[in-house]
C-alpha cells in the first residue's frame, strides 16, 4: 500500500535562474575522465594503461576489495593519460574519444527469466552495479547482501535541481526494464516517491510501491524518505539509485550495451539561459558553461551537483560518475 509523505521541516530556497524545459544537445567532448573518487571505499586495480584501446563499457579498473565490482569507460577511444597522487594513489583515467563510438557487447538476456545471481553477475560485469548504492554510508551496495527494500526518489527538492518529469520524457520503457530488475534483488519492496500532483512517468509504470511527498526541502532526499516509508533497522540495509541511473541500468538491458549519456540542468543567475543539456559522464564541463552558459573569466563559482550538497568544480573539471 502506497504511502503519501508531507514534509512540514525544511526550507525552500528561490534562487534566480532554473532551467527552462528546454534540451539541447551540448557540445561533444573530445576528452572524458573517470575519478576513482567519485566512488567512496573504492581502492582501483586499473586494467588499462596509457596507449590501450577501450570500447564504450569496457572496465577501466575494479575494485581492489571485490574484482567483481567494475567500472566502465563512458566511451570508446585511447587512454591517453593516468594521473596519479601521492603514494600513486590513482586520481582520473583521461580518455580521448573516437569520432565514431564503438560499444562492448554484452549478451542478451531475458528479464522474466532470468534470476536473481545472474542478474547480478550481469550488473557487476556490465560496470551498471556502481549505480546502486548503500544505505547506512551511501556506498556501492554489496551484491552479497540483500536488502530489505530498494528505494528511488525521483522527486527533486532541492534549489534549482533538475525536473525528473521532464528529464525522463520517453524513457518509461527503460525504467521499466531497471524497476523489474530491482524487484528480483530484494525480498521486500521496491519504493519510488514522486512529487505530489506531478506528471510522473512512474505513474504509467508498474512493480513497486508508489509515494506522492509534498513540504519543502529535503523532501526529496531519499534518505528523508526511507525514514518516512520504511526506516532502517538495526543491522538492516536498504538500497537506493536515481532516476537517470535506471535509465542507463533499462537500456543495458533492453540493449546490451552501456550508454554513459546524461541530461544535466544548467542553472544559476550567471547563466545567460538556463536550460537542459545531452551529454554523457565524464565529459568536460567546459563544454556546456562555455559558450552556453557563462562567460570565459567570468568570476563565477561552478558546482557540480545542487547548490546546496554539491561540489565546486573547476571549468575544466568534467561530469562527475
Amino acid at each position: 500500500m502506497s504511502k503519501d509523505i508531507k514534509i512540514k521541516k525544511g526550507l525552500d530556497i528561490n534562487l534566480k535562474g532554473a532551467a527552462a524545459e528546454v534540451l539541447e544537445t551540448a557540445i561533444v567532448s573530445k576528452y572524458f575522465s573517470i575519478r576513482p573518487e567519485d566512488f567512496h571505499g573504492v581502492t582501483p586495480k586499473l586494467t588499462v594503461k596509457v596507449g590501450s584501446k577501450v570500447k564504450a563499457g569496457e572496465a577501466l579498473f575494479y575494485a581492489k576489495s571485490n574484482e567483481d565490482l567494475k567500472f566502465p569507460s563512458p566511451v570508446s577511444g585511447e587512454v591517453i593519460e593516468i594521473s596519479r597522487g601521492e603514494k600513486r594513489r590513482v586520481l582520473a583515467i583521461k580518455i580521448e574519444a573516437d569520432q565514431t563510438q564503438e560499444y562492448v557487447e554484452h549478451a542478451a538476456i531475458n528479464l522474466d527469466t532470468i534470476s536473481a545471481e545472474d542478474l547480478k553477475s550481469y550488473l557487476l560485469a556490465s560496470g551498471c552495479w556502481p549505480f546502486i548504492k548503500q544505505r547506512p554510508y551511501d556506498v556501492i551496495a554489496n551484491p552479497n547482501v540483500a536488502p530489505k527494500a530498494i528505494f528511488v526518489s525521483a522527486y527533486a527538492s532541492a534549489p534549482l535541481a533538475a525536473d525528473y518529469d521532464f528529464t525522463l520524457k520517453g524513457k518509461e520503457a527503460e525504467i521499466q526494464a531497471a524497476l523489474t530488475a530491482l524487484a528480483k534483488l530484494t525480498p521486500g519492496k521496491v519504493h519510488v516517491s514522486v512529487g505530489k500532483n506531478s506528471n510522473s512517468v512512474f505513474s504509467s509504470l508498474n512493480g513497486f510501491e508508489l509515494h506522492q511527498v509534498s513540504g519543502p526541502h529535503p523532501s526529496g532526499n531519499v534518505g528523508t524518505q526511507i525514514h518516512h516509508i520504511d526506516p532502517i533497522t538495526t543491522g538492516a540495509t536498504v538500497w537506493t539509485s536515481t532516476p537517470q541511473d535506471l535509465v542507463i541500468i533499462g537500456e543495458l538491458l533492453l540493449t546490451a550495451k552501456f550508454n554513459a549519456e546524461r541530461i544535466i540542468a544548467l542553472t544559476g543567475s550567471s547563466i545567460k539561459k538556463p536550460r537542459y543539456f545531452k551529454t554523457k559522464i565524464g565529459s568536460e564541463v567546459s563544454t556546456m558553461i562555455y559558450d552556453n552558459g557563462v562567460d570565459k573569466g567570468a568570476n563565477d563559482r561552478v558546482i557540480s551537483g545542487n547548490v546546496l550538497t554539491g561540489k565546486q568544480v573547476n571549468a575544466d573539471g568534467v561530469l562527475d560518475f
